[in-house]
């Protein structure tokens, strides 16, 4: 079966979006907006993917790329040791070879510099972005104010934390060192022993259910003529005098430009157009708690020395953690987050007595260099990509979402996106 996948509005083009999470529903919204012809492919439901399991934050000044130093460092422990912060599966590591290489270089003081110079236009904007969105899409009360707070166990933990807190001061982030008593005010159902510094970022905002927001934004989109496909792509094809063919599990179909944000899956159909991006998993692990139905936590609590956050979402608290590099096939092993609920117990002890209602696994599509590919193919004038964003998926969709809806419709660039090409692997 073949069709030309159009639905024309006026003005507008036909667009196929491959990917139905946060980036691929927001880029519906967006485009749908500025009134082309929407057509979002995916096997799963919207927002049903790894963007529904992230810890909600919506993080402005995340200006710190995941390769430092100290983490370059602390590679060999990844290695060697399972129980530490970062696993790599023996069995993944020389498909992960090349990108742990890239990553390593990435790592470099001068590289560090320069990724946080291309992630703060992103991610300042971020909220804003969001914001906008919301509001076009009457989701706004999905999006709460509260910032960003990361606790310390230890002086050592605090230190550790000295280039971030260089960085942010460098790009003019809104940031102040809290001492315990002033975390207590934050969050006074956190165990007082349980931190010696804190870390808050007042600007950024949190989403306590990040699967309705994605829905939102395509519902939205929705309402100005864009189509869900659920669907199977396997595979894309630049056609001959224009355009982009789709060929999925039930049909081929054509459209005037197609944008891939298909998370960890997006590097497959890059390489179908010709184009070669060094993309990994960032495996993350997630458990549940069942709400206590009293307000536990204000806003996401992140201890980067357990590098685990536990969020306040709409049914109880969530505890994330793990950066698990093992691919897109292995099963998942949730030791690692299971050995973190009593920690979590003991530094929010109301969940002592609250069930686990739910695990689960998602993958965070990552670029080496922790930039998002934010692009249009060299190869082919019509593809665009929208993929890569790491630990950043809900915070940089909205932006994300701007930036492809302005490249697709031909606005000029409105700050220089040369960082997020896919041309740079």
């Amino acid at each position: 079966m073949t069709d030309t996948g159009r639905h024309e509005t006026q003005g507008g083009r036909s667009i196929a979006i491959v990917g139905a999470g946060v980036v691929g529903a927001a880029t519906a919204l967006a485009l749908a907006a500025r009134g082309h012809a929407v057509t979002v492919i995916d096997r799963g439901e919207v927002g049903a993917g790894t963007s529904s399991g992230n810890a909600g934050a919506i993080v402005t000044g995340a200006v710190t790329p995941t390769a430092t130093p100290g983490v370059i460092r602390s590679i060999p422990s990844y290695l060697l040791d399972p129980n530490s912060a970062a696993v790599l599966r023996p069995a993944h590591f020389f498909r992960s070879l090349p990108w742990l290489l890239r990553f390593i270089a990435a790592g470099q003081p001068k590289r560090v510099v320069g990724i946080a110079a291309a992630l703060h236009p992103l991610v300042s904007k971020s909220l804003q972005a969001h914001l906008a969105l919301a509001d076009m899409s009457g989701a706004r009360e999905l999006i709460r104010p509260g910032g960003w707070l990361k606790l310390y166990t230890s002086a050592a933990g605090f230190s550790a934390s000295a280039l971030e807190r260089e960085l942010m001061t460098r790009h003019g982030v809104h940031f102040s060192v809290l001492q315990p008593a002033e975390v207590a005010e934050l969050e006074p159902r956190l165990n007082k022993n349980a931190y010696t510094r804190g870390l808050f970022q007042p600007d950024s905002g949190f989403v306590n259910y990040p699967r309705a927001l994605a829905q939102s934004y395509f519902e939205c989109a929705r309402q100005r003529q864009a189509l869900y496909l659920q669907e199977t792509v396997l595979e894309l094809r630049p056609v001959d005098g224009g355009g982009v063919s789709i060929r999925t599990d039930q049909a081929t179909r054509q459209f005037d430009a197609v944008v891939v944000a298909a998370g960890a899956w997006s590097k497959q159909f890059a390489a179908q157009v010709g184009d070669k991006v060094s993309l990994d998993t960032e495996r993350g692990y997630h458990l549940s708690f069942a709400s206590t139905g009293e307000s536990l936590l204000g806003r996401p609590v992140c201890f980067p020395e357990k590098q685990c956050v536990l969020s306040p979402m709409h049914d109880g608290i969530s505890l994330s953690s793990g950066d698990e590099l093992a691919g897109l096939v292995a099963p998942p092993d949730f030791r690692r987050i299971r050995a973190l609920v009593p920690f979590a117990r003991n530094v929010l002890p109301a969940l002592m007595g609250q069930a686990i209602q739910r695990e689960w696994m998602g993958y965070r599509p990552s670029t080496p260099d922790s930039l998002p590919v934010i692009a249009r193919s060299p190869r082919c004038a019509k593809v665009f990509y929208a993929f890569g964003h790491g630990h950043l998926g809900l915070t940089l969709s909205a932006i994300t979402a701007q930036l492809v809806a302005g490249m697709v419709s031909g606005d000029p660039e409105p700050f220089d996106l040369s960082p997020y090409r896919i041309a740079r692997f």
